[in-house]
């Protein structure tokens, strides 16, 4: 019985919670993950029979004001792309200090899991189009409804047991308001440093006094995912100083003044090859993971890119990428148009990676080899990431490795 599981308590909160337990149950046997702030159980709706996820949070550890921001906006957003919230509330009695969160059941896992699983092989193209379009359709309602997200990442995408995605965790999503005439007023400039490291935009932790768009820092997370899914490794550590490849990525793009390939660049650190990529996901990686927020893709430019169209620059479509089948890929358990800047597929290809020369990079001594030899460095490793409100602080650094 619920009840006994609440015990008792005082009065108001014990009947809220009585109410929000004869809708839905728990089994506490069966516990589908856990982080710093509570842990996520098997749940139904008992009305329906359908099976369900519950959140159990630890308000002693989160604020219940942010708790109920999330939820708030999740009420708001209804779409296939975005994890849907069925019904919250505190517990009682001796549980009154943990808040309950029903939600739409995402069986088939984390996308992060769909990334590490291949081990040393990089997702096709095909594949990742499948789960990044979707990943786009999601965040592309969240802007329309003035969310900006703000911690995109590969953790907080999963899939459901037909393979449809869902964006989930808006605990650090910022709402912009809309004015008298109904249009979204993103004038304030936010400022909260937030996010997970590796996915945060530069001018996120550049801490800057005119702040930064929640929207374009999305866009920059939103290619890192997409490289990651690609690459099978992180494009930075970090987008700061503190990462020798930042400052090495931010002056090959002042220089190349978008003739060259970010994506080349970032290969080239490590001595690798971008030939299993197409020319139109290189150049969709490039201008996302473009440093400058104001020359980043838009959303809108985003849904509307060739690669991500299934096409090949001019139109052609990208017969040879297969068809995405979804279900296949999960494992048990501006007005005017799109503008893509400078770019000719023959331009792109002739630039290479010719203008990284062999002293823009650390070198590592092979501990194997004679004194002339130079191994590359290694590539950052993908590690789940800790969400942090203040990304400046060293604890907010920390991350869990994936064994």
């Amino acid at each position: 019985m619920m009840a006994s599981f609440f015990g008792g308590g005082e009065a108001k909160k014990a009947e809220k919670a009585e109410k929000l337990f004869e809708r839905f149950s728990i089994d506490l046997k069966k516990k589908y993950g856990e982080g710093g702030y509570g842990a996520t159980f098997a749940a139904k709706d008992n009305s329906t029979g359908e099976a369900l996820a519950c959140k159990l949070i630890d308000t002693r550890r989160m604020r219940q004001d942010a708790i109920l921001k999330e939820c708030q906006i999740l009420e708001t957003l209804t779409h296939p792309n975005v994890i849907s919230v069925k019904g919250h509330g505190l517990g009682s009695g001796d549980k009154s200090h943990i808040y309950f969160i029903f939600m739409e059941l995402a069986s088939g896992g984390e996308l992060f899991d769909q990334v590490i699983d291949r081990g040393a092989n990089a997702m096709d193209e095909a594949t990742a189009r499948g789960f990044f379009a979707q990943m786009i359709d999601g965040i592309a309602y969240c802007h329309l409804a003035g969310v900006a997200h703000r911690d995109l990442k590969l953790e907080n995408v999963l899939l459901n047991s037909e393979g449809a995605i869902k964006v989930i965790d808006f605990g650090l999503s910022h709402v912009y308001p809309r004015g008298a005439s109904g249009q979204l007023d993103r004038s304030t400039r936010l400022r909260d440093v937030c996010g997970s490291k590796s996915y945060a935009a530069p001018e996120v932790l550049a801490n800057r006094s005119d702040g930064y768009d929640g929207y374009a820092a999305d866009m920059w997370s939103l290619g890192v995912c997409l490289f990651a899914m690609l690459s099978g490794f992180f494009p930075l550590d970090e987008a700061t100083a503190a990462d020798w490849r930042f400052p090495r990525l931010a002056q090959a793009q002042a220089k190349a003044a978008g003739r060259s390939s970010t994506t080349k660049t970032v290969y080239a650190w490590y001595k690798r090859s971008t030939e299993h990529l197409t020319p139109e996901v290189i150049h969709l990686l490039d201008s996302l993971l473009t440093i400058n927020a104001e020359k980043r893709l838009t959303i809108e430019q985003l849904r509307a890119h060739p690669w991500v169209k299934g096409q090949k620059f001019g139109g052609v479509d990208l017969a040879d990428q297969g068809s995405y089948n979804a279900g296949a890929e999960v494992l048990a358990g501006g007005e005017d148009g799109p503008m893509y800047r400078g770019f000719s597929a023959g331009e792109f290809e002739e630039q290479g990676d010719a203008y990284m020369e062999d002293d823009d990079m650390p070198v590592y001594r092979s501990l194997g080899g004679g004194m002339g030899d130079a191994a590359p460095p290694a590539p950052v490793t993908l590690t789940r990431q800790k969400a942090c409100i203040n990304l400046l602080e060293p604890e907010a650094f920390e991350t869990m490795a994936f064994a």
